[in-house]
This record gives structure tokens, C-alpha cells and sequence, in this order.
């Protein structure tokens, strides 16, 4: 009896083992994926020949281990901060100031904040026709080309006093363009504008010199009415004078 107990004891063993190892390729191969909130899977799949058409949505899914992988994409709202504005959010990504030229050759400094999303319909297809690093291929330029654009066509004395039309306008094209790549323009935000420094000191210089005028014709008006009014007071002594006088003589 013992030599069949050991028998069947060694065959436990034995198939204990073949299953574990069954389960530990299962896991070591990896073959689920969860699609966290606000993405979308796009599969690529060796034996099918690339990109499927056809997403993952957010949850867990089974894929086939070696063969497909899978790429996760955003399709929630996405932040481009372009410059040193403070509080861009912990999903945004920062790029360096934009700087571009006024109608009359002055440099301009723009930090901006753009926001947009990926309709979820075509997030396969962008990453089969741009990539994975769609962002800095497509969306960064087709911004950066778009403020210069309507930055160019207001002097530098104009661009602070156009901001909002600069602004919409910049949307509105930006959003254009951007949708022939099927994205989702959803807002622009030029935070702030700065300029050459030597500009800046010909305003500041310019300003002190408007004030300083300013104060001078202040101080000329203040003259003149005190003028007038000194005018007015020795006409008004003068009148009174002759009037004494008359009645003097009439009393006499």
C-alpha cells in the first residue's frame, strides 16, 4: 500500500506543479489590461498586422499575451502651459514662453494656457496616422504658428489694448486647424504679454514724460485761474471805488 500512496502522491505533486507553472505563465505574461478613467486602449495586434480599429474602453479586458499590445491614449480635457504661469494642474505640460514679432518688428513674450481634448471615435486612427506623441507633433506647432500669426498683425502699442480679440481670433483659427487633425480645441488663454526691455523703458520713459506734462498743464491752468481770478478781484475793487466815489460826489 505504501508504494501506491507514494505513487499517487508523486502525481499530485507532479500536476500541483503543472498548474502552478500554467498560472504563473498566465500572470507573468500579463494578458489583462485595465484602462483607467479617461483613456482609451488602442490595440495593436501583430498577427491582425498593426492598429485595430476597434478601442478599449475604460475596465478591465483581456488581450493576447506577445501578440497584441495595448496604448493607452487620454481623451479627457488635456493643459498645454506655455511660460511661467503659475497653477497649471498636475495633468498639464509646460513649454517654454512663446515669443513672437509685432506688425512693427517689436518682439513679443506670450505666456499662454491651451486646452484640449481627443474625441474618443478617432484615437486610433491619430495614433496610427501621428503616433503616440501627438502633442508635440501637431497640437505645439499649430499653436505656436497661430498666435504669431494674429500677434504679427497689431503693433506692439496695439497688442495689450487687442488682447481679447487677439484672443478669439486666435481660437477660432487655432480651432480650425486643429480639428483637420481631429482635435478638440477647447479653450485659449493668453495669460500674459511682455516685451523687448528697451521697449519697455521708452514706455516707462514715455509715461514719466506724459505725466510730467500733464502736471505742467495743471500747474498753467492754476496760474491762469489764479490770474483771473486776481483780474476779477481789482475790477471788482476798481468798480467799487468808482461807485464810492459817485456817491460821495452826490452827497456833496
Amino acid at each position: 500500500m505504501l508504494p501506491d500512496n507514494l505513487d499517487q502522491i508523486r502525481k499530485n505533486i507532479k500536476y500541483a506543479g503543472i498548474i502552478f507553472f500554467i498560472f504563473f505563465g498566465i500572470f507573468a505574461l500579463n494578458p489583462f489590461v485595465n484602462i483607467p478613467a479617461g483613456h482609451v486602449g488602442v490595440v495593436f495586434d501583430k498577427l491582425q498586422g498593426g492598429v485595430q480599429e476597434q478601442t478599449l474602453s475604460e475596465g478591465l479586458h483581456f488581450r493576447m499575451p506577445i501578440f497584441q499590445s495595448i496604448i493607452e491614449i487620454p481623451t479627457r480635457t488635456q493643459k498645454i502651459v506655455f511660460g511661467e504661469t503659475q497653477d497649471i494642474g498636475s495633468q498639464a505640460s509646460r513649454q517654454s514662453m512663446l515669443s513672437a514679432a509685432s506688425s512693427d518688428l517689436q518682439d513679443v513674450y506670450i505666456d499662454a494656457v491651451v486646452t484640449y481634448r481627443i474625441d474618443k471615435s478617432v484615437v486610433a486612427k491619430i495614433y496610427h496616422e501621428i503616433g503616440i506623441d501627438y502633442e508635440i507633433k501637431k497640437i505645439v506647432p499649430k499653436i505656436t504658428d497661430q498666435i504669431k500669426t494674429y500677434t504679427a498683425k497689431y503693433k506692439v502699442a496695439e497688442i495689450l489694448t487687442n488682447r481679447e480679440e487677439i484672443k478669439t481670433r486666435v481660437f477660432e483659427a487655432l480651432k480650425e486647424d486643429l480639428a483637420k487633425a481631429n482635435i478638440v480645441l477647447e479653450d485659449v488663454n493668453l495669460v500674459n504679454f511682455d516685451f523687448n526691455p528697451n521697449f519697455k523703458a521708452a514706455i516707462e520713459q514715455k509715461q514719466v514724460e506724459e505725466q510730467k506734462a500733464q502736471k505742467e498743464e495743471y500747474v498753467l491752468q492754476q496760474i491762469e485761474i489764479s490770474s483771473q481770478q486776481k483780474v476779477k478781484k481789482a475790477e471788482a475793487e476798481k468798480q467799487a471805488k468808482i461807485l464810492e466815489g459817485e456817491g460821495l460826489a452826490q452827497y456833496n
